[in-house]
Formats: structure tokens, C-alpha cells, sequence
């Protein structure tokens, strides 16, 4: 089970998220901890880092990528430590509680009303970064990544 700490940011575009991810980097952040999740068509392919590559060629920096269909909010895109948790907890989901989506957010720690806020969020076109992580690495990524821009929500456990 994963740590019960967690940051989640929302971003409107995938520029932003991969600047986000740029500043991680520079900080020489365990990339290992961080996911993101949008619906799938709203997740850019032309996004840049460092090393001149897309989003969609950054999976060695995170454990996983993957697409899920999700009821209510459609064709998903999720990246990093929450696509394992999706795959490996889908048999224990409570369908009427949570989505698949929901079930992985709630093992990360995040409350039920954040859940809903976040998958309003992300139904609506935002794309959400989330470190979930030890609360030392978690209050590090926050202090990297928020700014008068973009707010960053703690769910600690």
C-alpha cells in the first residue's frame, strides 16, 4: 500500500503540467512518486522536456502509463504510481462508492469530497499532477511546484 500523503495540483494545459515536471527535475525530484492524470485527449503528445521528449516518452521516469475507460468521465490517460494502483486494486473496487479512478485516490489518501472535486476537475479538461509520497517529499514537491498560479491541495495522512 502506498504512503497516505499526497499533493495534488490542476493544471489547464499539458505545457503546464510538463513544466511542472521540468521543475521536479531540476530539483532532482524522485519523479517515482509523482502521477498525472487528465482525460485522454486533452493530454498533448508535443510536450517537451529536457531531454527533447514527449510526455508520452517519459515513462521511464514514471512506473507506468496507462488508458482507462472510466465510467462518467470517459477515456482517461494516467501515468506514474496510480495507473499500478488502478490495475492492482480493480477487483476491490465498490462501484457504488467510487470509480476506479476514485478507488486509487482514496488508497492515496485523498478524501472522499476532494475525490469528487478532483474527477469534476478532470471531466471538465484539467489535468492533475499528484505526488504521493513520504510527508517529507510531499511538503518538498509543494514548496517546489506552488506559486500565485497554481495552488497545491496537501492531503496528509
Amino acid at each position: 500500500m502506498p504512503d497516505r500523503n499526497t499533493c495534488v495540483l490542476t493544471y489547464s494545459s499539458t505545457e503546464d503540467t510538463c513544466e511542472a515536471i521540468r521543475k521536479l527535475q531540476q530539483e532532482n525530484f524522485d519523479l517515482a512518486h509523482v502521477s498525472i492524470v487528465g482525460i485522454y485527449s486533452n493530454i498533448k503528445n508535443d510536450c517537451l522536456t529536457d531531454e527533447a521528449e514527449s510526455i508520452d516518452k517519459l515513462s521511464p521516469l514514471f512506473s507506468a502509463k496507462k488508458s482507462f475507460l472510466i465510467e462518467g468521465l470517459g477515456s482517461v490517460r494516467t501515468t506514474g504510481k496510480i495507473s499500478q494502483l488502478i490495475v492492482e486494486e480493480q477487483n476491490k473496487i465498490d462501484i457504488h462508492r467510487f470509480s476506479k479512478l476514485g478507488m486509487a485516490f482514496s488508497i492515496m489518501g485523498i478524501p472522499e469530497q476532494s475525490i469528487h472535486q478532483y474527477e469534476s476537475a478532470i471531466k471538465a479538461g484539467k489535468i492533475l499532477l499528484i505526488v504521493n509520497s513520504t510527508r517529507n517529499e510531499v511538503e518538498l514537491s509543494c514548496k517546489i511546484l506552488h506559486n500565485e498560479l497554481h495552488q497545491a491541495t496537501v492531503h496528509l495522512a
